[in-house]
């Protein structure tokens, strides 16, 4: 092997890592991914706990920017600012979509989800597993879910893999005792517990 060629293997080595085992995804070194959140307590531990998923699994350096509130964040990920959001299937649809208020949890998702893709270049992923109480609507409550671009997951086109580890595995019971802790310690820490105890990270 000559010298050039042997320089040229060694630099792509060191751009790019390949995360080993199950589930892992490969990420390359200089690349950074952005989650956008309102202020809510809820949306920032959502946000961590992704983060921590992303950078622990993939090496990917992942930031977490918080907006003004839901539509700040929306336009952000719209003017692709942010790559990942937290969505809520009602403001999605009401405030987003511009439709009326659905009383169908899960039909609405699909629509929400089906609607995102085609009009928004938006992907929504598996829902976190737990509901929360609709701002747009009293009879109903929302799913809750990441949201990335799509021109993100083909960046990275493992990723959408990797977050739908956590489709389902926090429930409303989990997410109480998630923000019991959150306000005794620091959120990055309960995160990170979260992922470990669930074998994730």
């Amino acid at each position: 092997m000559n010298r050039i060629a042997t320089w040229l293997l060694i630099v792509f080595a060191t751009v790019c890592v390949v995360s080993s085992g199950a589930g892992q995804a490969t990420a390359c070194v200089g690349k950074t991914l952005v989650i956008g959140t309102t202020p809510s307590a809820q949306q920032q531990l959502l946000a961590e706990i992704v983060s921590l998923l992303i950078s622990e699994r993939t090496g990917t350096t992942v930031k977490i920017e918080r907006f003004e509130g839901a539509d700040a964040t929306h336009q952000a990920q719209m003017r692709a600012e942010v790559d990942i959001t937290i969505g809520y299937t009602g403001e999605g649809w009401v405030r987003v979509l511009q439709q009326a208020p659905a009383d169908d949890a899960q039909a609405l998702f699909d629509q929400v989800k089906e609607r995102y893709n085609k009009e928004l270049n938006l992907i929504w992923l598996q829902p976190f597993g737990f509901e929360h109480p609709s701002s747009v609507s009293a009879e109903r409550a929302d799913q809750v879910a990441p949201v990335v671009r799509k021109d993100t997951l083909k960046k990275f086109p493992a990723l959408a893999r990797l977050i739908n580890k956590l489709g389902g595995a926090i429930d409303n019971e989990n997410l109480d005792a998630l923000d019991r802790q959150a306000q005794e310690r620091a959120m990055r820490d309960v995160a990170r517990d979260f992922l470990r105890d669930n074998r994730l990270i």
